[in-house]
């Protein structure tokens, strides 16, 4: 029992998903060399120089692809080719979208300095965290965008696009509820945990956006009352969860300080955690 199990879950569970990782690699490949062209950098270089501060936004870029691709994995199979073709369009997709990404973090969400310099001459840690969470923030995006029936490259493009707005309205709204300037103290000071902490936080946006846009596709109306409603739920439960985690997880420190004036690291890891645990419960239990 236990051997046949085991043999017909690796014929028919595992073999058939190889040819579909290789694609998702090959893909990863191709975002890394599309990244060497739109960027002053060499990545190999770079790493090579044990540079941790690219190096984490790079984990967020590889991972937002991935989850972005997995997108396509949702619903029926039309056939071994057939989906093979969708998982190769939707990868590429997924590598534009991103690099797409990458620059409205840039002038959008991190407006007062620039990404490149930050990362490769200053190597500035919080930058890379701050530019992984907009990364898996934006593949669970796309992720949500492509998955399900009914919908078009437009409904996705328009989606994608919402996505963003809200994750740079995301970040306009993490400053009004920070009791520290957040682009100061990540950008001018290189406060690791600053970015740590807003990276976290618009992991979590994307997190219950995506969730919000996932399923078939029903009509512009419903879809984007959907958007608004999660888009507001979200910034203001995430602001309730930061205060939470100020008053009950760490009450004999002030957050804000601890992150924002000592650059306190578990703090903003701490912070994290809450943020995450906080929107996987309540996507579950929607």
């Amino acid at each position: 029992m236990f051997l046949q199990t085991f043999k017909d879950g690796f014929l028919h569970g595992i073999l058939p998903s190889l040819p579909f990782l290789g694609v998702g690699l090959v893909f990863l490949w191709i975002g890394k060399l599309i990244n060497d062209l739109l960027t002053p950098y060499k990545i190999d270089r770079v790493i090579s120089e044990g540079n941790p501060a690219l190096g984490i936004s790079l984990a967020g870029y590889y991972a937002g692809i991935a989850i972005g691709i997995s997108g396509s994995f949702i619903g029926g199979s039309r056939g071994f080719w057939i989906d093979m073709r969708d998982v190769a369009i939707y990868s590429l997709a997924a590598v534009v979208l991103l690099n797409i990404a990458r620059y409205i973090n840039d002038y959008l969400i991190l407006y007062r300095f620039r990404n490149v310099r930050e990362l490769i001459e200053e190597r500035n840690v919080g930058v890379g965290a701050v530019m992984a969470g907009g990364y898996l923030a934006t593949g669970l995006i796309v992720r949500a965008s492509i998955a399900g029936e009914g919908g078009s490259w437009l409904t996705a493009l328009v989606f994608f696009l919402i996505g963003q707005a809200v994750l740079v309205l995301a970040g306009l709204w993490y400053q009004l509820i920070t009791p520290y300037d957040v682009h100061e103290a990540i950008g001018e000071r290189n406060n690791v945990a600053a970015g740590v902490a807003f990276g976290s936080f618009l992991f979590a946006v994307g997190y219950l956006l995506h969730r919000g846009l996932m399923g078939d596709f029903v009509g512009w109306s419903f879809e984007l009352a959907l958007s608004l409603l999660y888009t507001i739920c979200s910034l203001l439960i995430l602001a309730v969860v930061r205060l939470i985690t100020d008053l009950i997880f760490l009450p004999k420190v002030r957050m804000g300080a601890e992150i924002g004036e000592r650059g306190n690291v578990a703090a903003s890891l701490v912070a994290a955690g809450i943020y995450v645990a906080s929107v996987v419960v309540i996507t579950a239990a929607v």
